[in-house]
């Protein structure tokens, strides 16, 4: 994916070919890219250390909710609880870390 066209398109189409409630999880889609169009507006040299760590959460929860989505052991609320309770962690153990285990210095790992 190279634009956000592309990025919002790629979520939007695993939420509609999913058996969830596509109403529900496009409203939590839309208010997370609404977010990450805001926080992108304000990229400046003083506040990227503070920006960019949202930006990485943003991407985190969506990139969650698409590997979560086909388990439909959980409703589509408890499914977004889960997204926003995880997501600060998910690409520690992408990484392959325990999460008791203190990661590399990386921005990857600043996730809020």
């Amino acid at each position: 994916m190279t634009t956000k066209k592309e990025y919002k398109e790629y979520f939007l189409k695993k939420i509609e070919s999913s058996n969830r409630d596509s109403e529900v999880l496009s409203a939590y889609l839309d208010k997370q890219l609404k977010r990450f169009d805001e926080l992108i507006g304000t990229i400046a040299k003083a506040n990227f250390w503070i920006v960019f760590p949202e930006i990485l959460g943003i991407d985190a929860k969506l990139t969650l909710l698409e590997e979560l989505i086909r388990f439909e052991d959980f409703s589509t609320e408890e499914l977004i609880r889960m997204v926003e309770t995880d997501y600060c962690t998910y690409f520690k153990e992408l990484c392959g870390y325990d999460l008791k285990t203190k990661p590399k210095p990386s921005l990857i790992f600043n996730v809020r």
